[in-house]
């Protein structure tokens, strides 16, 4: 455990105990002449308003909530003995300590334990203090002496226990600015208007008029009740806000992605933002090739700030069930339950959420959040997460039509119309930041010689092998193109022509290591590929035509020079220029 979490531990219980210490002292040593006036009806009426004030509490912050009970923990001192009050505000807020704190899954045995005694042992011990150091009004006091004491314990009260919890909080870490303008200020405030209130209860509690006692109880429970509503509307009304910002931001973000790879960063951006207790984002769908069994899983993993992908069966873990069900499916701890992960599961998750991706009506895909914190995921994240679901089928739809607009069905890479897009960009790109690229033009060796001996499903083979070696070459921003027939081209972003050279070879010597077998019965095949290198704006060249005709004839070279050879293309070459890099 850290030192600032120990240290408010330590804080915490220690505060506990010395409230506690200082109620049971005094209840055993308090002299007969000071024992409590009030009968058990008495004490039962101040602790059900307590309690239900406790009940009817709000959040002003995240981590704390506010009660508008002070005020009756001063009427119960001015109108009982400081020790009889004291008594009932820490049985009350003892009470109310453990029912919250049952409900609650957040923080370990220890840390519930203490603040079980710091909550009701600090408040109690506070008021009987308060009480006994300003001294309570009597019976026979004038109306005036009642308000001006019921308000200067209530004040001194609060300015006490504020100053002990933000003692506390700092212990933990807090800034007392932030504790002062969001918790402390606006409770003090609050309670102090109430303090008038409770100098008029004790007022009718002297006089023995307890009806108007009954009724102003009644009221000031009322008072806490309409506080608690606008809180809750204030705060779903905050919530429902926060959400359809995050709902115009990413529709904004989904209606400009068209290429898939960008559209998965674009929902785990948006996930990640409108669910903050994610730590891994998938999303899992058909892909574009509609496999019919199969899905492709797109993750993202938020502490290590990586994407990876997977295929997964369609009917597996709990992926398999919210498409079978065709409903969200919230999983609080996967640990006890008899649904798994499955396959796209994280290492340690413990809480999951699925809600399902529909196009045209079917469940096309799901998209989950996990944490390896239990019951990490509200009703509100799964709402949330079903309306991000809706726009992300409409932008998942049109990736998917774009990939096989753009794509070469049979390689995989993209097709030469999306390549001349991407060039002009490139050079666009280049011009304005002054970053350097370059394109590379490959070309199987001998593959007309290869298709007539082996055949054109053969070659096809061929084909996709190396798409294959290519793309494990690749980084994420290159793109790689089927340029035509036989012939590949890559541009390679921020890339010089040194390194350009570096990642080519490693494609070629890939290539001239693989074997691919000509069919089930036919013979292994080695093939081999030759490159030629142009970079802009090193080569001279103006324009993505020009570029690309000056990598065109380094690769010529190359297949002059022998073949499986990588060649550059120099701002002064001629076209005789010996071989760069040879086999």
């Amino acid at each position: 455990m850290s030192r600032r979490p120990s240290a408010q531990l330590a804080f915490t219980l220690l505060v506990g105990v010395l409230g506690w210490g200082v109620l049971i002292g005094w209840s055993l040593l308090a002299p007969a002449a000071e024992a409590a006036h009030h009968g058990p009806v008495t004490f039962l009426v101040f602790l059900a308003v307590i309690l239900a004030t406790r009940a009817m509490a709000f959040r002003i912050v995240p981590d704390s909530v506010l009660s508008l009970d002070t005020g009756f923990h001063v009427a119960a001192a001015a109108a009982l003995d400081p020790l009889g009050a004291g008594q009932l505000v820490a049985l009350a807020l003892t009470l109310d300590s453990v029912v919250r704190l049952a409900r609650s899954r957040h923080g370990g045995t220890a840390e519930r334990f203490s603040y079980v005694l710091y909550f009701g042992g600090l408040t109690g011990a506070l008021v009987a203090a308060v009480a006994w150091l300003i001294g309570p009004p009597g019976p026979l006091a004038s109306e005036p002496e009642v308000t001006a004491r019921v308000l200067a314990i209530g004040a001194l009260l609060l300015l006490v226990h504020n100053a002990v919890q933000g003692a506390r909080l700092a212990l933990g870490g807090r800034s007392m600015g932030a504790f002062l303008r969001g918790q402390a200020l606006p409770g003090i405030i609050a309670e102090l208007a109430l303090l008038p209130l409770a100098a008029v209860v004790v007022v009718l509690y002297h006089g023995e008029r307890m009806l108007g006692f009954g009724l102003l109880a009644a009221t000031y429970m009322l008072i806490n009740l309409v506080f608690n509503r606008l809180s809750r509307a204030s705060a779903a009304l905050r919530a429902r806000v926060r959400e359809l910002e995050i709902l115009d931001t990413t529709a904004r973000g989904l209606a400009a992605s068209l290429e898939l790879q960008e559209l998965v960063a674009t929902v785990a951006r948006e996930t990640m933002r409108a669910i903050p207790a994610a730590e891994t984002m998938a999303l899992i769908h058909r892909g574009a090739e509609r496999e019919t069994d199969r899905f492709v899983v797109d993750c993202y993993d938020r502490h290590r700030d990586a994407f990876s992908r997977l295929r997964v069966g369609r009917t597996e873990g709990a992926t398999g069930q919210v498409v079978a069900r065709q409903e969200p499916l919230r999983i609080d701890d996967l640990t006890t339950s008899d649904v798994s992960a499955g396959p796209a599961g994280t290492d340690g998750v413990r809480s999951w959420l699925g809600v399902p991706v529909f196009m045209h009506g079917a469940c096309e895909g799901v998209l989950v959040v996990q944490s390896r914190e239990e019951a990490a995921f509200s009703l509100q994240d799964q709402r949330l997460l079903v309306s991000l679901a809706l726009q992300v089928a409409a932008a998942l739809e049109n990736a998917h039509l774009y990939e096989m607009a753009m794509v070469d069905g049979l390689t995989g890479l993209f097709v030469r119309r999306y390549f001349d897009a991407r060039i002009e960009e490139e050079i666009e790109r280049s011009r304005r930041y002054g970053t350097p690229f370059a394109v590379v033009m490959m070309d199987i060796d001998d593959f007309k010689k290869l298709n007539d001996t082996h055949g054109h499903l053969a070659g096809d083979r061929v084909l996709r092998d190396i798409a294959a070696i290519v793309k494990q070459q690749m980084r994420g921003v290159d793109t790689a193109a089927r340029y035509g027939g036989e012939e590949l081209a890559l541009i390679l972003p921020r890339t010089e022509l040194v390194s350009a050279l570096n990642q080519a070879e490693r494609i070629r010597a890939g290539i001239a290591d693989h074997r691919v077998p000509a069919g089930d019965d036919g013979p292994v095949l080695s093939v081999t590929a030759s490159f030629g290198i142009a970079a802009y704006p090193e080569s001279g060249a103006t324009t993505a035509e020009e570029l690309v005709r000056r990598a065109d004839r380094a690769l010529y070279r190359a297949k002059k020079s022998g073949k499986n050879r990588v060649e550059l293309f120099w701002a002064d070459d001629t076209g005789s220029r010996p071989a760069v890099l040879a086999n």
